[in-house]
């Protein structure tokens, strides 16, 4: 493994686990190294508690990823994952002083609790799943017979957060911030999407992907080949400037 490389978090989207990003592993190679973040319930700790608020949450993840930053690091999270990545990428800065590379914020908008007649946590999971299937963000798993059960009830722990989140104005983090969309997404819209210029001091870009919400899933080689252009070759720059100046 390289010196150089640069750590990339993942976090999962609502009601799957971090396995999802097993696949991007391999396929970065060892410059940017993925690490799926695990949450609670689910993927290789199944026997924990779910969590349907975010300070447990964040409680049992950070030590992880605290532990985990032991070279430059960036986030990605998609849906619910993108608000736990932002709510990290925060509390790195004003618990640990590090700062990320970039933040990406793929498939949501800037985090906010919504109108009740619009969350979902709360219903019988045949509504739950109408609800949500209207915005295409039926998460995968969720209507096979024999993952429905484990998928369902950590995608209403993970809806019973989200809409439950209350993000305190005064968290601004200090790195460039990625919004990631689908260009067939009907669950996010445009001033969703630009609401997150409001959680950085840094340049926001945006940038659209072919597919809907779960475009993760299908343009996946378009991410990687984002994230390389983004970790790869500005590590790569930073070493050569170093190095000149050491030989003066």
């Amino acid at each position: 493994m390289s010196d150089s490389s640069v750590r990339l978090f993942c976090l999962p989207f609502e009601g799957v686990s971090a396995g999802v990003y097993l696949p991007w592993c391999e396929a970065l190679g060892p410059s940017v190294v993925v690490t799926p973040v695990e949450l609670p319930g689910r993927g290789r700790h199944p026997q924990t508690r779910l969590c349907s608020r975010m300070e447990p949450l964040l409680a049992d993840v950070m030590p992880y990823v605290a532990r985990m930053c032991d070279r430059p690091f960036a986030l990605y999270g998609h849906g619910f994952g993108a608000l736990v990545a932002y709510e990290i990428t925060a509390r790195l800065e004003w618990e640990h002083d590090a700062v990320a590379e970039r933040l990406y914020v793929s498939g949501a908008g800037l985090p906010h609790r919504p109108a009740p007649d619009r969350a979902v946590g709360g219903l019988p999971d045949a509504e739950m799943l109408r609800r949500l299937g209207e915005h295409g963000r039926i998460p995968p798993g969720a209507q096979d017979p024999r993952r429905a059960a484990r998928v369902l009830t950590a995608l209403r722990a993970d809806r019973t957060v989200l809409e439950t989140y209350r993000r305190d104005p005064r968290h601004v983090v200090h790195c460039p911030v990625t919004v990631m969309t689908g260009r067939d997404d009907r669950s996010v819209t445009a001033a969703d999407l630009a609401g997150w210029r409001r959680c950085t001091r840094r340049p926001l870009r945006t940038d659209t992907f072919p597919g809907g919400h779960y475009f993760p899933l299908t343009a996946g080689w378009e991410l990687l080949d984002t994230f390389g252009r983004d970790l790869i070759r500005p590590q790569a720059a930073r070493r050569a400037m170093a190095a000149s100046a050491a030989a003066y």
